[in-house]
């Protein structure tokens, strides 16, 4: 069991996500904004984040910037559901992969091993 954080302002969303990754037996913490976020992380660092680009306050792009400064280590997952192009850009900052809202529950699990593999010196074993 993996511990992941899902910021994202979008309660639905937020909600969504964290429940399908319950529903892979992982423990789910939940920001609504990416300062929380940050926040929660700097107390007690997750195995996985996954962050939505599009929130008020402080975007995605920046909240993975700041998470690298904290850990550069960290195992990141980029959302966009308005702003694709965003994308990109996450992964440079530093994200590991991105996903397009409405998240695919079998797409997330995918990214989720794939970032916990790599988060636990496993990436060269596969299924």
């Amino acid at each position: 069991m993996a511990r992941i954080l899902v910021i994202d302002d979008d309660e639905v969303s937020r909600i969504a996500t964290g429940a399908a990754i319950e529903a892979q037996g992982h423990e789910v913490g939940y920001a609504a904004d990416g300062e929380i976020g940050i926040t929660l992380y700097g107390r007690s660092p997750y195995d996985v984040v996954i962050v939505d680009l599009a929130m008020p306050k402080m975007n995605g792009v920046l909240v993975i910037k700041e998470l690298r400064k904290i850990d550069p280590a960290a195992r990141i997952i980029a959302v966009s559901g308005v702003a694709p192009e965003q994308l990109e850009l996450a992964q440079q900052a530093g994200a590991l992969g991105s996903l397009t809202k409405p998240v695919d529950p079998t797409q997330l699990q995918q990214m989720l091993d794939g970032a916990l593999r790599r988060s636990m010196g496993w990436e060269g074993v596969s299924d």
